[in-house]
């Protein structure tokens, strides 16, 4: 009896020992985690690296801001306005790191929301062919680590009309996102601007960088999809995005948000 119950004991003690490293390494975690709010052309033909232009479109005002969440508060600790940005090529980077970005892909997307096939794939999805874009962005962001995700897949599903021609595609449509796991010793470094910006590793904080390029909140037209095409080269249908709910053309197409080149390259 007292052998079992010094077996029992041996095994509570390593159940607790396990669930204490568990909480150890939970409180060690450090994420940086890239937002695109609006026009954003995000290519990946490259595959070593993957490139986000900004599209220059009238009336929108590109911005990034960059937040520090620590014990449930949120820190802002850097604003790069939009004259910072203008023409600027930005890196970003993990000092000594060799692996290339990748895109999660699970083994049922209907099953999960951050499949990054959620994401609209202009090229794949539209049109089956690369489109070839333009190099005139207000400003450009090479990414070279992390883990691509969707996030903020809508509510409706959408199709997409040029004319009387309704395309095939039909269904809900995410919003791309990027994390980077950083280690011990790692810093995320955003380099091209005046100052560079490194994000260190620092145990139990997250950063968040929203990367945006909206309009002002007068601007009353919401055709904000169509800018795309005069981003590209070849000249195709103008496919626009509709509630696949609403049984008229109103209103208008309602995505100003990023898609996905997924042939293309941004040098």
């Amino acid at each position: 009896m007292k052998k079992i119950f010094v077996l029992m004991m041996f095994f509570v003690v390593c159940f607790c020992l396990s669930m204490t490293k568990v909480n150890v390494d939970a409180s060690s975690k450090c994420e940086v985690s890239f937002h695109f709010d609006g026009l954003h052309a995000i290519a990946f033909g490259d595959h070593s690296r993957v490139s986000g232009g900004i599209l220059d479109v009238h009336h929108h005002v590109p911005s990034i801001q960059i937040k520090q969440i620590k014990q449930g508060k949120t820190t802002l600790i850097h604003t790069i306005k939009a004259d910072e940005l203008k023409g600027k090529t930005l890196n970003v980077n993990m000092p000594n790191n060799r692996l290339q970005p990748k895109r999660y892909y699970s083994p049922d997307m209907n099953k999960d929301k951050q499949d990054f096939r959620w994401c609209l794939d202009i090229e794949n999805d539209l049109f089956q062919k690369q489109l070839y874009l333009k190099d005139n962005f207000f400003a450009k962001i090479h990414f070279n680590a992390g883990m691509f995700y969707s996030e903020n897949v809508t509510e409706n599903k959408y199709q997409f009309v040029s004319g009387s021609s309704l395309h095939k595609f039909n269904r809900e449509i995410g919003r791309p996102t990027l994390k980077v796991g950083l280690d011990k010793q790692d810093s995320l470094v955003i380099s091209g601007l005046k100052n560079e910006v490194s994000l260190a590793y620092q145990p139990g904080t997250n950063y968040s960088v929203t990367i945006s390029n909206l309009p002002s909140k007068d601007m009353m037209n919401i055709d904000h999809f169509v800018f795309y095409y005069d981003a590209v080269k070849v000249n195709v249908p103008k496919f626009m995005p509709l509630p696949v709910e609403k049984a008229a053309f109103y209103p208008k197409p309602i995505i100003c948000d990023s898609v996905i080149f997924g042939k293309s390259v941004i040098k």
